[in-house]
């Protein structure tokens, strides 16, 4: 795959829909773990949220990373890591969303307790990270003529 077969408007659409549930989230900036505990449909929320966030990037970073390094990420950390590599986000920013994939997958698969200091501090990890992916990736897209 080069960089013209990145399919512009799927990853532009999952951009969108990372903005969405971004602004849903944005509700939640300032929840801790004693309100995440005693109130079920807020920590509902908010990890589902996370995890939409999450997911969607692992769509993008995998389309973006087979486009641009000839390569499938080898786990969903990796794929923001991957991105670092290939300019798309610095590595500085790489390594800072790179580990929320591990609370995705205990989110998802139930690996270990939910800890919720850490959803709670993922939520201002999410809302303050994922803009600047989401501008990183438009420019990419831009930059390469991909999209406009």
């Amino acid at each position: 795959m080069t960089p013209a077969d990145v399919d512009a408007e799927t990853v532009l659409r999952r951009l969108r829909l990372i903005e969405d549930a971004l602004g849903a989230l944005g509700d939640l900036r300032g929840v801790d773990a004693v309100r995440l505990g005693r109130e079920p449909l807020t920590r509902a929320a908010a990890e589902r949220l996370l995890q939409v966030v999450v997911d969607l990037a692992f769509d993008v970073n995998g389309h973006l990373a087979v486009a641009l390094l000839g390569r499938a990420p080898a786990t969903g950390r990796q794929s923001f890591l991957d991105l670092g590599e290939a300019g798309v986000l610095t590595l500085d920013h790489a390594a800072r969303l790179a580990p929320l994939a591990g609370l995705r997958n205990v989110l998802v698969h139930h690996y270990a307790e939910v800890r919720l200091d850490l959803v709670a501090d993922a939520v201002v990890e999410v809302l303050d990270g994922f803009p600047a992916y989401v501008a990183a990736v438009a420019r990419c897209l831009k930059d390469r003529g991909i999209a406009t």
